[in-house]
This record gives structure tokens, sequence and C-alpha cells, in this order.
């Protein structure tokens, strides 16, 4: 007696066919799920800068808290020498992408043929000037009398040429002092360097840039111009002190990766400003700038308002107040960060 055939129609096999193809292609979907993803490589982004002052914080703590990494952006820092004309330098050249330095030192850059787009705002100035006590300077004078008291005196500044040269040429010249002719400028650094050239009294007076003046002690030094001063009276409230620069062939060919570095500031900088966080912060703060904890809270109470990444045409063009070329906003501005950091603060 014959087999009987199985009575299997060509739909049914298709159907058999059709659920093998599904159930094969669920096993390997779990396969692949399971077996170790190689994630999509970060954007490597170069940032020049030189030490561990205020103005440099937000990238140093958005690289430690994983703020720009989780935009895919991995942070690398050019140490490019002393001072903004060094870190300008390492960006023009195209050794790194993006710098935080003063716009007093990029505005004069541009103007000289730089090919720059300023992405972001960054720090608003925080530059007092501390005497030596024995210099007997009359602290009953207002601001710009007092300086009078410094003819014939040596006068620290970061770096010659730099930011800190200018506020106090500023500084000079609304007190009628010559600073070429009347004092004696010498760079002493910043941090610990500047610190110990006060202590060791190689000046009469210094620009400080923070922590120097946490480090030399509030005692051993004359209050001459403090920071609402400088704010108030040496510039205004919307002073467009340190900016985030990059190089224009960076913005060209990697406008998602500027927009996502602007979104890492943004957050960085709330982050830094969210009581939450203060402990994370000073902790932060005293380990890169050399502090114990008590001077790296007191720091951060006076300073950290001062963050702010808004970038606004009112600040942009207000530079021309204090006698700085002021470059096209359309062709040396990211509107695109611009509209990122708005809501920043």
């Amino acid at each position: 007696m014959k087999a009987r055939k199985p009575n299997v129609s060509c739909k049914g096999i298709q159907e058999m066919r059709q659920h093998l193809i599904t159930a094969v292609a669920a096993v390997a979907l779990v396969i692949y799920l399971a077996a170790p993803q190689h994630a999509k490589a970060a954007e490597v982004v170069t940032i020049s800068t030189s030490t561990e002052t205020l103005d440099a914080f937000v990238p140093l703590l958005g690289a430690e808290i994983g703020t720009f990494s989780k935009y895919g952006i991995e942070l690398r820092f050019v140490r490019a020498g002393m001072g903004g004309p060094a870190m300008v330098s390492a960006v023009v050249g195209g050794s790194a992408d993006i710098t935080h330095v003063a716009s007093s030192q990029i505005l004069p850059a541009i103007e000289k043929g730089a090919d720059l787009t300023v992405l972001a705002g960054n720090y608003d100035i925080d530059y007092t000037l501390i005497a030596q006590k024995d210099a007997h300077l009359d602290l009953t004078k207002p601001y710009p009398a007092i300086l009078t008291g410094l003819k014939g005196k040596v006068v620290g500044v970061a770096i010659r040429g730099g930011a800190t040269e200018q506020y106090i040429r500023k500084l000079f010249a609304d007190a009628g002092i010559n600073p070429d002719k009347d004092v004696t400028l010498i760079a002493v650094g910043t941090g610990i360097a500047a610190a110990g050239a006060f202590i060791n009294h190689q000046v009469d007076a210094m620009v400080n840039i923070p922590p120097s003046s946490t480090l030399v002690g509030r005692d051993r030094y004359d209050l001459v111009v403090d920071l609402n001063t400088t704010r108030t009276k040496v510039y205004d409230r919307n002073f467009l002190f340190t900016v985030f620069t990059a190089n224009s062939d960076f913005v060209k060919n990697r406008p998602n990766v500027a927009q996502n570095f602007c979104r890492g500031i943004v957050d960085t900088i709330k982050y830094m400003k969210d009581p939450a966080n203060n402990s994370k912060v000073i902790d932060f703060t005293a380990a890169k700038l050399n502090l114990s904890p008590a001077q790296a809270r007191e720091v951060m109470d006076v300073y950290k308002s001062g963050f702010d990444a808004r970038l606004t045409k009112d600040r942009w063009n207000g530079m021309k107040n204090y006698g700085f070329f002021v470059p096209d906003w359309s062709k040396h501005v990211y509107e695109p960060c611009v509209n990122i950091t708005a809501q920043a603060s």
C-alpha cells in the first residue's frame, strides 16, 4: 500500500517559509542586541587654553562631569603657552578649534585678518587691582584719583600685551597716568605664580585674576579697585569679557559639532549654578586652583554669578565704547549658537 502524501498547499508552504524567516530574524536580533555594541566615535574638539583660571572653567568642568560627552564631544586641551595672544594664535593657526579668551584679544585679531567666529559668551570680567600695604595708597580717595599714588611704582600684569595689561592701561588712562612713563609694568603670571610675586614684594601693585588674591590672603593687601568698580566704572555691566571663539573653518566644516559644543556650555553653566551641585563644584575648584575647600567656596561665592553664555548684539556693538574694532556680526558671530545660548544665564 502506497503511503499517502501530505496534503500541503502552496499557500501553506509559503506561510511556513515566512514563519521560519521571521523566527530566524528574531534570533538574529536577539544575538545582535546581546553582543557588545560599538558606539559612534566621539567628535574630538580641541580647546586652546593656558592656565586654570576661571575663564577656563566651563570646558574644564564640563569635561569632568560629562556635559559635553553627552552630545558626542570629547574635549582635548592644548596648552598654548601663557596668556591670550598665544591661545588665539593656536586657533588661528589650526592647532586648536576653540579658545576662551578675552574679546579684547579676539577683536583685534579679526581686525588684522584672522578668520575667527565667536560662538558664545563665557565669563564676565573679574579683574581687580590690589596693592602692598606698604605702598601707602590713600584709600579714602575715590576711583580713579586713588591711582595717582602708584606713580613711580612697579605694577604686575599676567603677561605683557594681554588682557590684564589692557585693563591696567584703561585704569591709568582714567587717572591721567602714562603707563609707559609713570609706572613700570612687569609680567607675573597668574594663580600661584602671581601670588608668589606679590608676597615676595616683586611688585607694589598687581592686577588680580582670581584666585591670586585669595592665595595671597586678605590681610596682606589693600584693595584699590574692587570688582564692583571694575564692572561699573572702569567698564559697564554689558562689557563683553571672555568669549568662546572658533576657527571659522571648524564652524563651516563641523556645524553640528559647533552647535553641540554650545549646548554643552549651557548645560555646564546650569550645573555650576544649581545649588544641589555646590559641594561638587567647590571640590573641583579647590583641586584645579590649588585652594583649600574654604578658599574655593569663597572664590565661587563671589565669582560664580559671572558665568554667562549669552551673546547679544548690544554687548557686541558696545565694545566700540571702549575703542575696540567691532567686526561685522553676520560674518564673525555664529547665530545658531547665539540662539542655543539665548536662554542661558
